[in-house]
């Protein structure tokens, strides 16, 4: 649809808020720099807020100071949003120590500047658990020692979990311990999942040992050291059927036979299927023969696989015999 200028020029000068907002947010009319100019010193919050959202101009640092300015949150907010003016050193500052939440975050948000160490310090130690996320989050800086032992110990659980992520500074040993015996699961968790430290032979057998299911597998996943033949059999004969599982699932020990035996007449299925899956392991006929009649299905049909992954491997050598003596 067009309209004539002077539809266009009636509509955004009526003298009902509402239509004037209604003409605000049309896209269909592209509207000159004197009607711009009108519209972002509107009256009328709302009416502003609605200039501001439109994308059809590119507005004058004038235009952008003043958005930034406003005396209303919500068009301040508007602005702040916009990617098409690179904010000056004062705005952005200004904007950080804004003691409204909502501008604050804003301002955290932006991504089209490099933050200065003021910029980042301010951040990092803003009132509000959110900014302080936000900044943790960032990677647009490095913190220094002092900044992420701060973060390390932040009263928020969030703040701390997203610190214990970077991977832009060396944990100290002390660091490393705090966080390992933290109260909190989802710290431990963020913690046992950084491979930049070599864990303790003391905090290994602390968390292979853990009561928390979620916590002692992952310490079982590490592949950072290696158990002793004790650890090894401990899990390996472990009462709750999870933890035989996830220690069949190491490769790094060669299993004795009473320890191959014993994992595949396993009572529970998938702890025979995790056997199944090693590689590297000669079952005896007997086993095979057993495992065929096993009373579960899905561990019948892994050692259906088996037979046929064998097979079909027996098969190839035999054709690449004569080309191996040649």
């Amino acid at each position: 649809m067009s309209y004539s200028a002077s539809e266009i020029e009636k509509g955004i000068r009526h003298k009902d808020m509402m239509i004037r907002q209604k003409w605000a947010e049309k896209t269909d009319f592209t509207p000159t720099p004197e009607q711009i100019e009108m519209g972002l010193t509107d009256e009328e919050p709302s009416v502003r807020r609605a200039w501001a959202k439109r994308k059809d101009f590119t507005p004058t640092p004038e235009q952008v100071e003043r958005g930034l300015t406003d005396a209303n949150r919500m068009v301040q907010e508007v602005w702040i949003q916009r990617t098409d003016f690179t904010p000056t050193y004062e705005q952005i500052l200004r904007g950080l120590k804004n003691e409204d939440i909502a501008i604050c975050r804003a301002w955290s948000k932006r991504k089209d500047f490099i933050p200065s160490p003021e910029h980042v310090e301010i951040g990092l130690t803003s009132s509000y658990y959110d900014v302080r996320l936000i900044w943790a989050e960032r990677k647009d800086f490095k913190p220094t020692p002092e900044q992420v032992e701060r973060g390390l110990t932040d009263d928020n659980w969030k703040v701390k979990e997203a610190w214990v992520w970077r991977t832009d500074y060396t944990p100290t040993p002390e660091q490393i311990e705090r966080g390992l015996t933290s109260s909190s699961r989802r710290i431990q968790s963020a913690w046992i999942q950084r491979l930049d430290f070599t864990p303790t032979p003391e905090q290994i057998e602390r968390g292979i040992t853990e009561e928390d299911c979620d916590t002692q597998e992952l310490w079982v996943q590490r592949m950072d050291f290696t158990p002793t033949p004790e650890q090894i059999e401990r899990g390996l004969t472990d009462t709750e059927a999870w933890v035989r599982e996830i220690w069949a699932r190491r490769t790094d020990f060669t299993p004795t036979p009473e320890q191959i035996e014993r994992g595949v007449c396993d009572k529970h299925p998938r702890v025979v299927i995790q056997w199944l899956w090693r590689p590297g392991i000669e079952f005896t006929d007997a086993q095979i023969a057993r495992g065929l009649q096993h009373p579960n299905e899905d561990v019948r049909n892994m050692w259906e696989q088996f037979i046929m992954r064998q097979n079909t491997s027996m098969t190839e050598q035999d054709e690449l015999l004569p080309f191996q003596v040649l």
